[in-house]
């Protein structure tokens, strides 16, 4: 996440003599990136860059405890000031209470509350709105502007309600119910599901969209005079899913979705108490509450500095890597030849192994003065991925006989799944669909292919030819996540056979094992029954090849003929032979004839039935068929000597024998 904070708020916590370019420059090194620098008004603007897990360094106090810590490393004096871990904390134990407040279980981590009176709600010093403003939050009143400083400086959100404005003042914070509706701060009316964390007022009416955004009804304006002032640390899980599927990315929604420090609530509220006693004249007027049911227990790491340097890479000096630590505000003790760590509370979920430590360490020294040195190490070799290897093969073949390759989401709509012809119940429908376009995870890639030939139709002269390799996913049973598949998908305009010869000729390349082609029992609803065939590797199917039902083409707008291929290639690279067979070239040459036979059998049996006849037939090639006759181009020849017209002769005899009735 960034954040956007001044050098004045970050120089609150930190005492150095370095300026905005030596502190913005140093600290991007080993810390917190400063991405961008501005000069406003006298003072330096910072956008800062504050990683994922790294949320206590999403305030100008984290920032500055980082640069006093890197800056020291440079020589440059620094120091940590005003630590909110060391403040002496003390609340008034007033004996009014106008406020209950009552929490479901396993929705806050920690929450800390008073009530204070005697508000006078004013605009905030021009100080305050400038820092604000700089910082790009809108200033409103002193005390509105009072919580967002201290989420700037300390990186920890809190809230304030109109306590006169709470109906019965007896609060609930707990799961919304679907169909619950709060309109919050921004004027706009939010449909809540089950599971988003609200607080309820005592009256069913809902008073803040907690982590996110406060609501209307208890809002603090020019006539507040009485309010409650919570700093709380919510369910991280249930802050990000309610913000995302609002879509309201707050400050304090993207701090509370990462967990901020829970022993952070006290100090932030008892400056917040101070704050608001110097700019409101504020008194309190309730004892103090504080709500922490999983009090978390110290964390300790085992830190030998001899594995550290050995993993470093790098001797670092004992006593380097305990300021360092020190610095970071890990405590410690000596252990033989190393250091038992007690990780900081603000560090508590991103620090859990020893090798978290070596990286601080490394981080602070300087990762640019390891020793530029290669590891030397062997690497053991990749195993061979025959799936990824025949994908390309296939690729490249394709392509370069004319195909041209595309490209498509993993999703499909429920219209393209109709169209096609096919069941939706088979198909896994996501729950949190972009829209309706892509809602299911598809199992064919030929209905998105038909897409693509529909939007290409009538603007291109010659015939569209695509083909597509990419994953299909189909339903397990008793499984979370789906089989995924790799699958080749061809289409083309027009002729079958052409389309037939160009799959043999891959499956040559590609050295798949006895091909054959038998009519479809069963198939896909969007090829048409008669007019397709299995694919067959010896016994093992893997795939299909047909022409396309002229309703399905017709539900896609389209008005060629298709001719259509799906192989599943995962099967079909089982059937890839790894060996290569060397045919030595014929010193004598081969005898082509045409010949014309009559038959009513399958164009493949006749071919078979040909091939069978004699060792010296060593190519047939179809031409045309007319009325029951077909005319095939055929390729007699001896590796040992020349065949004489003789020899021919008395085999094309054979040949034609066969196919007497």
């Amino acid at each position: 996440m960034d954040i956007v904070i001044t050098d004045s708020s970050i120089r609150k916590f930190l005492d150095t003599p370095a300026d905005s370019e030596m502190l913005s420059q140093n600290v991007s090194l080993c810390g917190p990136t400063f991405d961008r620098i501005k000069k406003i008004d006298g003072d330096f603007v910072y956008e800062i860059e504050a990683i994922t897990n790294r949320v206590d360094t999403a305030s100008a106090q984290g920032v500055a405890r980082e640069a006093a810590t890197i800056l020291t490393q440079f020589n440059i004096p620094a120091k940590f000031i005003n630590d909110p871990y060391k403040e002496n904390l003390s609340f008034p134990d007033s004996q009014a209470k106008q406020f209950n407040l009552n929490i479901e279980r396993d929705l806050v981590i920690r929450l800390v509350a008073l009530s204070l009176e005697n508000i006078s709600v004013k605009p905030s010093s021009k100080e305050t709105q400038s820092f604000l403003e700089n910082c790009g939050q809108r200033p409103l009143n002193n005390c509105v502007d009072i919580t967002n400083e201290l989420t700037l400086l300390y990186g920890l959100p809190s809230h304030i309600f109109d306590l006169d404005k709470l109906a019965a003042q007896n609060l609930t914070i707990r799961e919304s119910k679907r169909g619950e509706s709060i309109t919050t701060l921004d004027d706009k009316k939010n449909i809540l599901i089950d599971g988003d964390i609200v607080i309820e007022d005592g009256s069913d009416r809902l008073v803040d969209l907690c982590g996110i955004m406060g609501g209307q009804v208890a809002e603090v304006d020019d006539h507040t005079k009485n309010i409650l002032l919570i700093v709380p640390v919510y369910n991280p899980q249930k802050i990000r899913k309610t913000s995302l599927r609002l879509q309201k990315r707050t400050l304090a929604a993207q701090i509370f979705e990462k967990q901020p420090d829970p022993e952070l609530c006290l100090p932030v509220l008892s400056k917040a108490v101070q704050l608001f006693k110097e700019r409101t004249g504020a008194v309190i007027s309730s004892p103090l509450f504080d709500y922490y049911p999983a009090n978390r227990s110290p964390k300790i790491i085992s830190l030998d500095f001899n594995w550290l340097n050995t993993f470093v890479g790098l001797d670092i000096k004992k006593e380097t890597v305990i300021d360092i630590l020190a610095s970071l505000g890990f405590g410690g003790t000596k252990e033989g030849n190393g250091l038992a760590c007690s990780v900081p509370s603000w560090r508590y979920h991103d620090i859990n192994i020893r090798e978290d430590l070596a990286e601080e360490v490394a981080r602070i020294y300087g990762y640019f003065r390891l020793p530029s040195v290669l590891p030397c190490v062997n690497l053991p070799a990749e195993p061979k991925n025959h799936l990824f290897k025949t994908e390309l093969k296939s690729k490249i073949f394709l392509s370069d006989i004319g195909y041209h390759e595309i490209y498509n989401n993993s999703l499909i709509s429920l219209q393209a799944i109709e169209k096609s012809g096919q069941d939706s119940s088979r198909f896994i429908k996501l729950k949190n669909s972009l829209s309706q376009d892509f809602e299911y995870l598809r199992t064919s890639l030929i209905p998105s292919a038909l897409e693509n030939h529909k939007h290409n139709q009538g603007k291109a002269d010659k015939q569209i030819k695509t083909f597509e390799i990419a994953n299909c996913y189909q339903k397990t049973e008793g499984q979370e996540l789906p089989k995924e598949i790799s699958y080749l998908a061809i289409l083309s305009e027009g002729d079958y056979r052409k389309t037939k010869g160009d799959l043999e000729a891959l499956f040559q390349k590609l050295r798949v094992k006895d091909i054959s082609f038998e009519p479809s029992k069963v198939l896909p609803p969007f090829y048409n029954t008669v007019a397709t065939a299995d694919i067959y590797s010896e016994k093992l199917m893997i795939g299909y090849i047909g022409s396309i039902k002229s309703a399905v083409s017709r539900n896609f707008g389209l008005t060629n003929s298709l001719i259509a291929t799906e192989i599943n290639l995962d099967s079909l690279v089982s059937k890839i032979s790894q060996e290569y067979v060397y045919h030595p070239i014929s010193e004598y040459p081969s005898i082509i004839e045409d010949l014309t036979v009559a038959s009513e059998k399958s164009l493949g049996d006749i071919i078979e039935a040909i091939k069978s006849t004699s060792k010296l037939v060593k190519d047939i090639q179809y031409l045309d068929s007319f009325k029951g006759k077909h005319s095939f181009r055929i390729s007699f020849q001896n590796n040992e000597k020349n065949l004489e017209q003789a020899e021919i002769n008395s085999l094309k005899e054979i040949i034609l024998d066969l196919f007497k009735v």
